[in-house]
């Protein structure tokens, strides 16, 4: 069973979306896609306080270079994919996300 967001059908390869991946696979993710693939599927579900738990718990949501990435990939896209959408989405907020990771990381180093 693959767990990877390349998927190669006959001589093609596939970048899958965080919509084509099976929710299993991103459980308790660790690499920087599979993360943001669950990032992105909680953000659509409205799932605040676990995706900042994740972008805490996972170390990305303090850096840069996770949301360059996510704005990277959102760049590649085209307008009406709704890969992009969640991306953009996302990334909109992504100032205050950043400001309540490191507010939660302050409040469990506390108690």
């Amino acid at each position: 069973r693959s767990r990877g967001f390349v998927k190669k059908e006959k001589e093609f390869v596939r970048v899958l979306g965080p919509q084509e991946r099976k929710s299993d696979d991103l459980t308790n993710p660790s690499e920087l896609i599979d993360v943001l693939h669950r990032v992105l599927l909680l953000w659509e579900k409205s799932k605040r306080e676990e995706m900042v738990s994740l972008l805490r718990d996972s170390g990305y949501g303090r850096g840069e270079a996770f949301y360059r990435v996510a704005q990277a990939v959102s760049e590649t896209l085209p307008i009406e994919n709704k890969e992009k959408k969640l991306l953009d989405g996302f990334l909109a907020g992504r100032e205050r996300l950043r400001e309540e990771v490191r507010k939660e990381q302050v409040q469990t180093r506390l108690f």
